[in-house]
């Protein structure tokens, strides 16, 4: 948008300039040829007087040399003086030069008693020479003409040094308006869109932030205004639900640890509670993953500059023992650093490698990791019984489970949790039904920058 609109503003001066000096110039190049034309015609009317003086009529002894004195004072000028039959008078076998434009009309409009009128622009690119012709008279009779053929180049070259000039300063005006007036009032206009882009998406990522300092032209300051007070509302309405979701959890916690307590005694003496017991431990796990989804987007997470493949191995020799050697890691050895939540990583990890051992619980498991560009890919896959594609489009979903894993201990929110975790850091998950097996593939980027700017959204899922 900037270069568009500076390229708007400097063709606009452009088209200004242009309407302003091609009227000039071609002013100044009329100017120009009517000057040269009153000069020449003033000395054809001379001679032509010359000519007719009364006694020896055109053949007048002294007209020849007087024509050659001129024409070698000029140097740019040959004349000549012609009979009413358009023959040359003063110079035996001499005819006018037939090469001449227009030479032929002015002597029949001369001969006609109508003296030439001034000629059109003196452009650089035109190469004719300009012709005078006055009738030379006598009461009512014409007895004859007086041509006159003017080189233009020099009147053209001080056209053209006039046109460069005029072009050379246009350009340095155009310059100067670019860089004084035109980056200026593009940076006044642009500057605030920019901001209120990077506050929307901003909160299209799920944090809430305000453009700051209101500046630019009277509308996008009305603009920013509405998209800060949006902000401060829908920063409010999250704030809201984080408190409820607290104290809620809060006034559930309590009651819910004392009652497994009392579940946990009465399932020693008394095996039917141990059902109960189980439910209850559900319940606590679902309530601690519903307070780490009301976490998400909260300001108390920073990100750190992290090393994502040490990560990844500690979290794999935490799992291994779990797995009794059917857990397989590919990380490179190498060191992948990004700028991550610190715990981004070993909670994807711990999300996935947990529904691995659920679901998958006597396949060998494979997780593996590669730094492709300005982005990490971390890939688990099991091959257990895995899910068919529809069912792999709709694991993920909140508290969403499948009815044959109803017996297996789970709330349904562990990879929504990664998804929304994931997305926050301007990442993506995608899944899919590897046959055998589930595969998911997290990419998270290498720099801070890059949070909040993923577009490739294929959405985590978890089956438990």
């Amino acid at each position: 948008m900037r270069r568009r609109l500076l390229v708007l503003t400097v063709t606009t001066a452009a088209a200004v300039l242009v309407l302003l000096a091609v009227p000039l110039l071609r002013s100044y190049a009329e100017n120009r040829a009517v000057d040269l034309h009153q000069q020449r015609l003033a000395a054809a009317t001379r001679f032509a007087a010359l000519a007719d003086d009364g006694t020896a009529g055109l053949e007048s002894p002294t007209l020849v040399s007087d024509l050659d004195r001129f024409d070698a004072v000029t140097g740019t000028t040959r004349t000549w003086v012609v009979g009413t039959d358009g023959t040359v008078v003063g110079a035996e076998d001499a005819d006018l030069p037939r090469d001449v434009a227009g030479l032929s009309v002015a002597v029949r409009q001369a001969l006609a008693g109508t003296p030439t009128a001034a000629p059109g622009p003196l452009w650089p690119w035109e190469r004719d020479p300009l012709v005078v012709a006055t009738p030379v008279g006598r009461d009512a009779q014409v007895l004859g003409a007086v041509v006159m053929v003017e080189d233009t180049g020099g009147p053209r070259s001080e056209v053209t040094r006039v046109m460069t000039v005029v072009v050379l300063g246009a350009v340095l005006f155009l310059v100067m308006v670019a860089w004084l007036v035109g980056v200026p009032l593009v940076r006044w206009i642009v500057r605030p869109v920019e901001k209120l882009e990077e506050s929307v998406n901003a909160l299209g990522q799920g944090r809430a932030t305000a453009v700051g300092r209101v500046e630019g032209p009277p509308e996008l300051r009305r603009l920013v205004q509405s998209f800060n007070a949006m902000v401060e509302d829908v920063e409010q309405a999250r704030r809201q639900q984080r408190d409820l979701v607290a104290d809620v959890s809060h006034q559930l916690a309590n009651p819910l640890t004392a009652m497994r307590l009392r579940l946990e005694e009465l399932a020693r003496e008394d095996a039917d509670a141990r059902p109960i017991l189980a439910e209850a431990e559900r319940m606590a796990q679902s309530l601690d993953d519903v307070i780490e989804i009301s976490r998400v987007g909260s300001l108390d997470r920073q990100p750190v500059t992290v090393d994502v493949s040490a990560q990844l191995r500690s979290r794999v020799e935490l799992w291994e023992p779990l797995f009794a050697g059917r857990l397989s890691a590919s990380t490179g050895g190498g060191t992948i650093r990004a700028v991550l939540e610190e715990d981004l990583v070993p909670t994807v990890v711990d999300v996935l490698l947990d529904n691995a051992a659920k679901y998958a619980p006597e396949d060998p498991v494979e997780v593996s990791l590669v730094a492709d560009g300005d982005v990490a890919r971390l890939l688990v896959r099991d091959h257990g019984v895995g899910v068919t594609p529809d069912e792999a489009a709709e694991v993920g979903r909140r508290f969403h489970r499948l009815a044959r894993h109803a017996d297996v201990a789970g709330t349904g929110l562990g990879l929504s949790i990664l998804e929304l975790r994931v997305r926050e850091a301007g990442g993506s998950v995608r899944r899919w039904a590897a046959r055998p097996g589930l595969a998911v593939e997290v990419t998270l980027p290498l720099r801070s920058g890059d949070a909040g700017r993923s577009s490739t959204r294929g959405g985590a899922g978890s089956a438990g």
